[in-house]
């Protein structure tokens, strides 16, 4: 049997074919929910308080009421890593949300339906290429863009330039054509000596992985800028790098026809920083 056969829902530990989500649940017509992704080393979790904060402030955004507390979360999280066997292994979880009810735009529930899954993760050190989509991140005085909620479509079609020009990945842009994130991670660049990194401004979802890896800087007194940026100042980087919380630090090697260096000096001493971080973090 698959190490990843069992999944969580509402509570309940069952086979993943043996789930039934009704058709007309409100996740799937309308997006109304939200998720979590986060990576298990072992059964130890890098900003666990802070993924299931987010997670609760958004169901809050959503007037969706929390199905859980935090440890009972953590609980059923381990019951289902022992489960399908990951408890020693890294896996990726996600945990997912959505509003109970049916058809119509206005809510008639704040009841929450849910799910946690849970599948081997393989760690892959890999150099990204990534592209200039021309889809561009909602606006955050349109959709609140801390959080995330369930309905990407944008990220899909993002996702989808960047797979039609060969890439790993896209780079995505505000309405006001500053730079903002990719679609799955938070993007950070080195020149002269500092660190750059676009704003909460800039319609981004400030991943967990990015405050981490931002308390990494600091700790070095490295010099970094945290403001609004166009295309032209990423282009002239040195080098460039992306995080999120299951592919940790991910180097980037070219955007568009712009290349960047790999292995800076820079970028690997954060990624040490990054380990150390962890190591620290995982001490019993």
């Amino acid at each position: 049997m698959s190490k990843s056969a069992y999944m969580i829902l509402n509570g309940e530990l069952i086979l993943k074919s043996a789930a039934s989500i009704s058709p007309m649940n409100r996740g799937m017509m309308y997006g109304d929910g939200c998720f979590e992704t986060l990576r298990s080393y072992s059964g130890n979790f890098l900003g666990w308080d802070d993924h299931v904060e987010r997670l609760s402030d958004c169901l809050d955004y959503l007037s969706i009421k929390a199905p859980f507390s935090n440890n009972e979360l953590k609980q059923q999280v381990e019951k289902l890593l022992e489960q399908n066997q990951l408890e020693h292994a890294e896996a990726m979880i996600r945990i997912q949300c959505w509003r109970d009810g049916g058809r119509g735009y206005i809510p008639r529930s704040k009841d929450a339906q849910w799910m946690i899954q849970a599948s081997r993760h393989h760690s892959e050190q890999k150099e990204l290429k990534l592209a200039i989509a021309q889809t561009r991140c909602i606006p955050s005085e349109a959709l609140e863009r801390k959080y995330k909620l369930i309905n990407g479509l944008n990220y899909v079609k993002a996702a989808q330039e960047a797979v039609e020009r060969s890439c790993d990945d896209a780079l995505m842009l505000t309405v006001n054509d500053k730079v903002s994130e990719t679609t799955s991670a938070n993007i950070f660049w080195i020149k002269e000596g500092t660190v750059y990194t676009p704003s909460p401004a800039c319609d981004l979802l400030p991943g967990v992985t990015r405050s981490l890896v931002l308390d990494v800087i600091r700790s070095f007194g490295l010099p970094f800028e945290e403001s609004e940026y166009l295309l032209s100042d990423i282009r002239q980087a040195e080098a460039v790098f992306c995080t999120n919380s299951m592919q940790e630090i991910a180097e980037v090697v070219s955007l568009d026809e712009t290349r960047f260096e790999v292995n800076h000096p820079l970028v690997m001493k954060i990624k040490v920083g990054f380990e150390q971080m962890k190591v620290k973090e995982f001490q019993p």
